[in-house]
């Protein structure tokens, strides 16, 4: 099923070789199909560095049979560099990963995909803009993002809601999905024709270091990266600089310029013209895609709730300004506004000010 390089590269992944390094021993060896040859360079053994004896050694026990047997027990498929099915997007990164460790559809390695990222610790708007730009989104796009806590987790759900198709590509090893609660999620996205991936080991843990460097994967799978909530400082904003390392064109939803978890957002927006985006019909347009797909859904709304609209559609206002307009009772006005903010049809504002949840089309 899989060549001799290719489990040269499973084994290797398993051990965790960098990329870095395993790229320079790809080009110090001329026979790379021959991983005797390989073990037998000078210069290769010195690349392998500390892993050189190991990884020897479990050459000779044949242990790629019996990593080969734990990822067809557990469902997992890998692509490999030297693999027809590995994602062009990704053969022109720094650093591209050599071995990806797969537990679903492949084939989505190599769709349209768009990134949606942005920080763990979500705010009410920066979950709401990432649910309704990716309900959106997913029409036209395969989600991508890394299965973390916040942003992560609401483009993986929002997806799956709508059916779509979404890539999570992990921080840690595929039999080793971190967060643990996330676990239930991968599956889901497994089971619903999705894909989890990881560069690392099946049961490699969870280490700091290697969430920086697995969002290289996150930008490079994808046309295009959206920002939906970040801070200034924050791993987001690392994501961000290597999708510009890239090339990947980048969008940012604006925020409240007082809320410090959207000052990475809007410094994007400051210094990146077009980066702004206020709907998801923008990111449509941008790539011309046919936005006659995206399904409409018709609101119903009573006789008083269409007064509040009406009188929300002049712009944003205060609640007794409302109260004013729609000539309803205070605890009326409070209970329509109650209903129209669960339905998304409107936004609470600082002040006790309301506005249309308007731009999502």
């Amino acid at each position: 099923m899989y060549t001799s390089k290719e489990k040269l590269c499973i084994l290797l992944g398993e051990y965790g070789l960098s990329s870095k390094k395993f790229f320079q021993l790809v080009d110090s060896v001329s026979d790379f199909d021959n991983p005797i040859a390989v073990f037998n360079n000078a210069t290769a053994c010195e690349i392998l560095g500390s892993l050189v004896n190991d990884v020897k050694s479990a050459f000779k026990k044949n242990a790629v049979d019996g990593i080969l047997a734990d990822m067809q027990a557990n469902g997992v498929s890998v692509v490999t560099w030297f693999s027809a099915r590995y994602p062009n997007s990704l053969r022109d990164i720094n650093e591209p990963p050599y071995v990806l460790f797969c537990k679903g559809e492949t084939a989505l390695l190599n769709g349209r995909c768009l990134s949606v990222v942005g920080t763990r610790k979500a705010s009410s708007y920066g979950r709401r803009v990432a649910a309704d730009f990716t309900k959106i989104l997913a029409e036209h796009f395969v989600i991508v993002s890394g299965l973390a806590y916040g942003i992560d987790s609401i483009a993986h759900e929002t997806t799956l809601a709508e059916h779509g198709k979404t890539v999570a590509v992990l921080g840690s090893g595929i039999l080793n999905v971190y967060p643990s609660s996330n676990e239930r999620l991968a599956d889901r996205i497994i089971e619903t024709g999705g894909l989890v991936v990881s560069e690392y080991g099946l049961r490699a843990q969870p280490f700091t270091y290697r969430f920086p460097h697995r969002n290289r994967i996150v930008a490079g799978l994808s046309q295009g990266l959206l920002v939906c909530q970040a801070p200034l400082k924050s791993g987001t904003n690392s994501t961000v600089e290597l999708a510009l390392e890239q090339g990947k064109d980048i969008f940012a939803v604006p925020g409240e310029v007082y809320d410090a978890g959207f000052a990475g957002n809007n410094s994007l927006i400051k210094s990146m013209q077009g980066a702004c985006v206020t709907t998801p019909r923008d990111i449509i347009d941008f790539y011309g895609l046919d936005c006659r797909a995206v399904a409409k859904t018709a609101v119903q709304l009573s006789f008083e709730e269409q007064r509040v609209v009406d009188a929300l559609s002049e712009g944003p206002k205060t609640f007794d300004r409302l109260v004013t307009e729609t000539s309803l009772t205070p605890s009326e006005l409070n209970f329509l506004l109650a209903n129209l903010e669960l339905r998304s049809i409107i936004a609470k504002l600082p002040g006790n000010t309301y506005r249309l949840y308007g731009g999502i089309e």
